[in-house]
């Protein structure tokens, strides 16, 4: 019984060896870009003896910091890890600047494969006053203050997906519609970058959040209330009858301000 488990694990593992090689190629420009060690960068290795090497290694190193044979052999496997609908967990065989093998995770988008990871958009009233959402996110499991923003629907270009992502989560509608650039949510880890616009809003519709999403409100305020805010890392609000702290630490609204700012829009 335990050979047939392994049977089966290793050719789990061959295939799962094959997509992340595939995975690699049909994307070159996102997530194929080898770099080299030699130049103080972290190089990817492909082919498939050196992957090899450097999971053995890398497996080596676990037992010793006292991970168990199979425990060290999972942790070290080289591959697409994990998938579903929206994410793809791969790890990578690496050289470390300094000639150091070793395994590295990233966490892809699968609409960053296509260029398309998301966006975000800073709305901006005729007072200058700007419109956040009170979004309960479910990875902190907290009440966040942050810009409205999510992926793309079809064959959106990035600036209808703003505007639509724009209108769904607060009715507002855009006159004055500018891009300001991208943000790297978590360069370490995940490999996509989301878009930042600016948009001067005025006229409001009604607003049809996804049902995936749990916006209590929107509120408004000024440039100077979000930086005391941010000072004080939250602010209270009433949501549902009940005093609740709100976070305030969106990188999001942080990358939109500075960019508004300096380009002397607000």
């Amino acid at each position: 019984m335990k050979s047939l488990l392994a049977c089966v694990f290793l050719v789990s593992s061959i295939y799962a060896e094959l997509d992340y090689h595939k995975l690699l190629n049909q994307f070159p420009d996102a997530l194929n870009r080898i770099g080299s060690w030699k130049d103080a960068e972290i190089e990817v290795a492909i082919d498939p003896h050196e992957i090899q090497r450097i999971e053995k290694l890398s497996c080596q190193r676990f037992i010793r910091w006292g991970h168990s044979k199979e425990e060290a052999e999972r942790y070290s496997r080289v591959g697409i890890v994990a998938e579903d609908h929206y994410w793809i967990w791969v790890r990578d065989a690496v050289t470390f600047p300094g000639g150091i093998p070793g395994t590295y995770n990233r966490i892809i988008w699968k609409s960053d494969t296509l260029g398309l990871p998301g966006v975000a958009i800073l709305p901006v009233l005729d007072d200058k006053k700007i419109v956040v959402n009170i979004n309960f996110r479910h990875a902190t499991r907290s009440w966040e203050m942050e810009l409205p923003r999510g992926g793309y629907k079809g064959k959106e270009t990035p600036e209808q997906a703003a505007l639509r992502e724009l209108q769904e989560e607060t009715g507002y509608l855009a006159n004055k519609f500018l891009y300001l650039g991208d943000i790297a949510p978590d360069s370490g880890v995940i490999t996509g970058l989301v878009s930042i616009y600016f948009g001067e809003v005025r006229e409001k519709k009604a607003r049809h959040q996804d049902e995936s999403e749990a916006i209590a409100l929107n509120i408004e305020m000024t440039v100077d209330e979000i930086q005391k805010a941010y000072l004080k890392g939250y602010i209270t609000i009433d949501i549902n009858g009940t005093k609740t702290k709100v976070y305030c630490r969106d990188p999001f609204l942080t990358y939109a301000l500075l960019q508004a700012m300096w380009k002397k829009l607000i």
